[in-house]
C-alpha cells in the first residue's frame, strides 16, 4: 500500500509523493493538517510559510502513515530546503529594511538550521528519536518561529511597504 502511495522507486533511495497521492493519504491516515494561517499580508512571506506548512504536513503524514526511513528523509530534506531559502529571503527583507531585530531573528534562524540539521543527521544514521518525535521537534521550532518572530517581522515590514 505505502508503495503505491508513495511511487517509491526501486533505482532510487528518494521518493516523493506527488500531491493527488498526498491528499488520499492524509485522508485514509485522517491526518489533520496544522490549523495555523500563515497569513501576515507580505505576499512572498505568506507564500513560503505556506509552503512550509505543506510540506510539514506531508512529512506529519508520512510518518504517521509508516514510511519508509527513506522517504521520510527525503520529505525532511525538501522541508529543510525550503526553509533554508526561506530563512535567506527573509534575511534580505531585514536588511533591505533595517529591521532592529536583525540580530536576534538571524540567530533565531542560525540556532533553528542547526537543530534540524542534527534531526536529519540522526535520521540519516539511524540514532534519531522516535519519528513522532522528530515530528513534535518540528512542529515546535516551526510553527512557533512563524508565529512569534516573523509575525512580528511582517507586522514591521507591512509598516514599511506603506
Amino acid at each position: 500500500m505505502l508503495n503505491r502511495a508513495y511511487r517509491i522507486q526501486p533505482h532510487s533511495l528518494k521518493a516523493r509523493p506527488d500531491e493527488r497521492d498526498m491528499r488520499e493519504y492524509r485522508k485514509r491516515m485522517g491526518a489533520l493538517e496544522e490549523s495555523t494561517d500563515p497569513s501576515y499580508g507580505i505576499a512572498s512571506m505568506d507564500r513560503e510559510h505556506a509552503g512550509q506548512l505543506n510540506l510539514f504536513n506531508d512529512l506529519k503524514a508520512a510518518v504517521r502513515g509508516g514510511a519508509p526511513d527513506a522517504l521520510v528523509y527525503t520529505l525532511l530534506n525538501e522541508l529543510v530546503e525550503h526553509t533554508n531559502l526561506h530563512f535567506l529571503s527573509e534575511q534580505l527583507a531585514m536588511k533591505l529594511h533595517a529591521y532592529e531585530s536583525y540580530e536576534s531573528h538571524f540567530l533565531e534562524h542560525e540556532r533553528l538550521l542547526v537543530e534540524v540539521q542534527n534531526l536529519k543527521r540522526s535520521l540519516a544514521t539511524g540514532t534519531t528519536m522516535d519519528k513522532q518525535g522528530l515530528i513534535e521537534a518540528l512542529r515546535s521550532w516551526l510553527l512557533v518561529h512563524i508565529q512569534t518572530a516573523d509575525k512580528t517581522l511582517a507586522e514591521y515590514l507591512s509598516t514599511r511597504a506603506a
